[in-house]
């Protein structure tokens, strides 16, 4: 392969930087659109990435803002083409997109390789090359539920170059699919996508599928958040793939990192010159931060014939599903507005935060309720009879009632409460850590929150040493490396991901094991989540005998942190670029 020249972005003024942008959009119209314009350093170094001879064809798909399209047309000049704008070829719903279109190029009347219409619907036609050398493409971030039900089930149905994406896909997920038929044998492709593309069910087959049919591809990570100013804090993938049909069957995609678009650039040029290799990764962002003696360290205990997946040890289910929360899920002062009292109601855990410590008791829900929380929850056999419940029920708007799915699957629409008390109960979205609750009160929780069942034949100390093991650094990093991360800093869990997490229950005394987990208890409720965990690394540590269990804590604590860093945005960019906006 050949070496290519340093990415090197030119200086000079490009045709795009004088442009008013007076026609944009505000940020909310472009978040309905999905359109989120790629920064002009991101676009020129792509482009310049995957421009080389200058007569190359290229394909925009959503040129939205024209940032790929001006920075194109820039790397085609370099090349020596002599009318670069006659090679780009784009499609955007966008009647403004055209606006900037329009005034980069000085033209009242555009090319006809410009058509505003959405690429989706978009067939091969004579006015357009067959193929393509090149793509350039930042797509719309739009996920499924806001494409609408009757173009998600159309898109679902049509048979694609990349299957089983299944009928939950973002519509980013679309756009590569479609494009991929327009990719010419041996092109090339530079993608800007959401961090989804590392951790949603629906990209691994476009993962799998790239990685398996390019000669090489990678995708890196940009922590720092490029998309801010645009209204997001969406963590961004960049993604680049080269020599289209000549893969060798790879089946997982090459990833790596980086803080700044500074260090992109002189990653893409070591990577493109086959002077960097990516670690050895686990499929997820997450998985690069872990390297070194902490990986190894991570990697032997993980290894340990003491350590389970928690598949193994329970059942993760979502929570109860009442169909309308704001009328179901009650605080004090609303059961009293209703005419209820609280003996009418059950008890509800519907916010994770009211569970303090390892376990959470009827006072946790009752301090919760006392400070405003919803912790009474309505439900109904029988809503046609006199009671009080009842009549509360019968108020329910008949119209959303007709229109609700969620009741039309009940054989009661009102019996929201299944009746399947959870042994224990675990967060679906936190900014920390996750940790398991055990019930200790006999009630159920909203679907804001997991149920546990645990398999049986579980002592109680047993039960104990899984919340305990569950704190552990080596249990968090396991939840970071499976769960999904969100622009906001947010860790999820669905329930296969939860039943993932991997745990290190070694042989212990039931005595130990209620000391520590009361001291663990009390730390949680105090709000000393560091000291939580470090008491239960060195419990578990010691029982399995690591030499030197406080230097295993500190390694893994260490890549801990720095994981859930660079999960996190920062507030503070976030804070000026909305001083700014506002001065």
């Amino acid at each position: 392969m050949n070496l290519i020249p340093a990415l090197s972005i030119p200086d000079e003024e490009t045709p795009f930087d004088n442009i008013s942008r007076a026609p944009s959009r505000g940020v909310a119209e472009r978040r309905r659109l999905g359109a989120y314009y790629t920064p002009e350093r991101l676009s020129r170094l792509l482009s310049h990435w995957a421009i080389r001879t200058g007569d190359e064809t290229i394909l925009e798909p959503s040129f939205g803002g024209c940032g790929f399209v001006s920075a194109a047309m820039e790397a085609l000049k370099k090349a020596g083409a002599t009318n670069a704008v006659s090679q780009i070829y784009g499609c955007d719903i966008d009647p403004c997109a055209f606006d900037y279109l329009s005034e980069m190029l000085g033209e009242a009347h555009l090319p006809a390789n410009f058509l505003l219409q959405d690429f989706l619907d978009y067939n091969k036609m004579e006015s357009w090359p067959a193929t393509f050398d090149v793509v350039l493409a930042n797509p719309p971030y739009i996920p499924h539920h806001r494409i609408g039900r009757d173009r998600v089930r159309e898109l679902s149905e049509r048979s694609w170059t990349v299957p089983n994406m299944g009928g939950r896909a973002s519509l980013w997920g679309y756009f590569i699919n479609h494009t991929l038929t327009f990719l010419r044998p041996g092109g090339r492709m530079a993608w800007v996508l959401p961090g989804a593309f590392l951790q949603a069910d629906y990209a691994r087959s476009i993962r799998t599928y790239v990685s398996a049919n390019f000669e090489r591809a990678v995708a890196f990570v940009v922590h720092d958040r490029i998309f801010l100013s645009e209204g997001t804090d969406e963590e961004t993938v960049v993604l680049l793939a080269e020599g289209y049909g000549n893969g060798q069957g790879e089946p997982i995609l090459k990833l790596g990192e980086t803080s700044s678009l500074d260090e992109l650039e002189e990653l893409i040029f070591r990577w493109a010159n086959c002077q960097w290799e990516s670690e050895p990764n686990r499929g997820s962002a997450a998985s690069l931060s872990l390297t070194g003696e902490s990986k190894q360290v991570f990697d032997e205990l993980a290894s340990s014939h003491f350590c389970s997946d928690f598949a193994a040890i329970g059942k993760v289910q979502i929570g109860l599903v009442t169909g309308a929360n704001d009328f179901f899920v009650l605080s004090e002062s609303q059961i009293s507005a209703a005419g209820l009292a609280a003996e009418d109601c059950k008890m509800i855990l519907s916010k994770f935060k009211a569970a303090k410590g390892l376990e959470l008791y009827t006072e946790d829900l009752l301090e919760y309720a006392q400070n405003g929380g919803r912790s009474y929850l309505v439900t109904s056999r029988s809503p046609d009879d006199d009671s009080a419940i009842s009549r509360y029920v019968q108020t329910f708007d008949q119209t959303r009632k007709a229109l609700n799915s969620t009741f039309r699957k009940r054989a009661v629409w009102s019996q929201t409460c299944d009746d399947r008390i959870p042994d224990a109960f675990f967060p679906v979205m936190h900014h920390g850590g996750p940790r398991i609750v055990l019930n200790r009160c006999s009630v159920n929780c909203t679907n804001t929150i997991h149920r546990i069942f645990f398999r049986d034949g579980r002592s109680p100390h047993e039960l104990k040493l899984i919340a305990i093991s569950f704190l552990t650094s080596f249990s968090q990093i396991s939840a970071e490396l499976v769960g999904r991360r969100y622009g906001s800093g947010v860790l999820k869990h669905e329930p296969r991901d939860a039943e993932k997490i991997m745990l290190l229950l070694p042989i212990c005394d039931p005595g130990e094991v209620d000391l520590i987990y009361e001291g663990i208890d009390l730390a949680l409720r105090g709000g000393d989540e560091l000291e939580a965990m470090s008491i239960a690394d060195a419990f578990i540590f010691s029982q399995l005998n690591i030499r030197d269990a406080h230097g295993t804590s500190e390694k893994l604590i260490s890549s801990l942190n720095r994981i859930r860093k660079r999960r996190r945005p920062d507030r503070s960019l976030r804070a000026n670029i909305a001083q700014d906006g506002a001065s």
